[in-house]
């Protein structure tokens, strides 16, 4: 994941938001290609003609938004095993004894949510052999029943023009997290979850055999100055980012399991040269936060970090300064929960649903999905406190 933010103090730059998008890149992650796909079905067409395996990645996990609707997301994992191109027309998730879908996405949406792993690209046709992700985010009104079950019914056609049915899944029921803010103050930017355009979610990478979404719920947090920018006077100046040097603290009590120190700051608007998997996440603090639960915090100033491993933080506790280090193009915040501590990067880990106590949208910014993007800041919302909320991309918070 690094930041590279979608708009400047002047024009934005076309192209910029999506072209850095995940902390693991390049060598780092092998992304789903021709490993197959998880708890598989396959489908077969006419004359039993294998058409698809269908999977999923792990069963969703209920978190409610600050759009006052509960999301649930997650992966739906295809491999074409036929000898034909497969096109994808439309999409329904299902509840079962349930005669309308929960969602319906048509040819036009499976264009922007179906990934090829591989070129990192989005399209609704499969070639031979095969894999692609559908980067699905289900919404039911807040308070609403949640379903239990879900399955998903394709239209399909090019292999041959049929329906078939599979990716069925439980929906874990557990509460997401409720944690306090990882910073104080206003401005904040939040590019994170959890449809497009995607920021953590192509990072779909591959540890020994298992395939992780480490960053489903990842938050990138910038800081703007009330409009869309986030720096003032020279870009190529770390300082100039309002962001840069805000005080970085602990989301909850929990012992530190790793950190690292010392990594030099890169300069703003430029991919940084290092691209191993051990310079990814710069200088960073991995917290176990109890409960099969691991926060971690990157890209922070190097000489700034505070505690050390076997320390055990109280929630709030002063962790470092937010800086511009390892995979990272601005100064910014990286920060997410996985269910294992994946050290050293912790990232070998499926994400973890969480929220913040309480923080109050100021405004939103629009238009990131457009193409070229054209940002603009829109108001806030009526009402616009949140308690126990995920906030979602284009979200401009308060943390008091």
């Amino acid at each position: 994941m690094s930041r590279c933010s979608p708009v400047t103090s002047g024009a934005a730059r076309p192209g910029a938001y999506r072209r850095i998008v995940a902390i693991v890149a390049g060598g780092a992650a092998l992304l789903l290609a021709a490993a197959g796909v998880p708890a598989t079905a396959r489908t077969a067409g006419p004359a039993g003609v294998e058409i698809l395996e269908t999977g999923v990645l792990a069963a969703p996990r209920p978190v409610p938004g600050s759009d006052d609707r509960t999301h649930l997301v997650y992966e739906v994992v295809l491999r074409n095993v036929s000898a034909d191109p497969v096109h994808l027309d439309r999409v329904e998730v299902q509840e079962p004894d349930r005669t309308e879908p929960v969602a319906v996405y048509d040819s036009r949406a499976i264009e922007r949510v179906l990934l090829d792993p591989e070129a990192r690209t989005f399209s609704r046709t499969l070639a031979p052999g095969k894999s692609g992700s559908l980067l699905l985010d289900v919404t039911v009104a807040a308070g609403a029943r949640v379903p239990a079950r879900l399955s998903h019914r394709f239209e399909v056609s090019g292999a041959a023009e049929r329906t078939v049915r599979g990716a069925a899944t439980e929906v874990d029921r557990r509460e997401p997290l409720r944690l306090s803010p990882p910073l104080r103050g206003d401005g904040f930017a939040v590019y994170g979850c959890c449809r497009p355009p995607f920021v953590h979610r192509l990072a779909l990478m591959e540890f020994d055999g298992h395939t992780f979404a480490a960053q489903r719920y990842a938050i990138d947090f910038v800081q703007t100055d009330g409009g869309v920018g986030s720096y003032t006077g020279d870009q190529d100046r770390n300082e100039n980012y309002f962001i840069f040097g805000e005080g970085v603290r602990a989301v909850a009590d929990g012992k530190v399991l790793a950190m690292r120190d010392g990594v030099r700051a890169n300069t703003p608007q430029k991919l940084p040269p290092r691209t191993g998997p051990g310079d990814l996440t710069g200088n960073f603090v991995i917290q176990d936060l109890g409960g099969g639960a691991y926060a971690l915090y990157a890209h922070m100033q190097a000489g700034s970090v505070r505690v050390k491993p076997g320390d055990r933080l109280t929630r709030g506790q002063a962790l470092g300064l937010v800086g511009n280090s390892g995979n990272s193009t601005e100064a910014h915040l990286h920060f997410h929960v996985v269910d294992s501590p994946g050290l050293p990067l912790g990232v070998a880990g499926d994400s973890v649903p969480y929220t913040f106590d309480h923080f109050r949208i100021q405004n939103r910014i629009a238009g990131l999905d457009s193409e070229p993007e054209a940002p603009v800041r829109v108001a806030a919302p009526p009402a616009p406190d949140r308690t126990g909320r995920y906030p979602l991309t284009g979200d401009v918070i308060e943390f008091r």
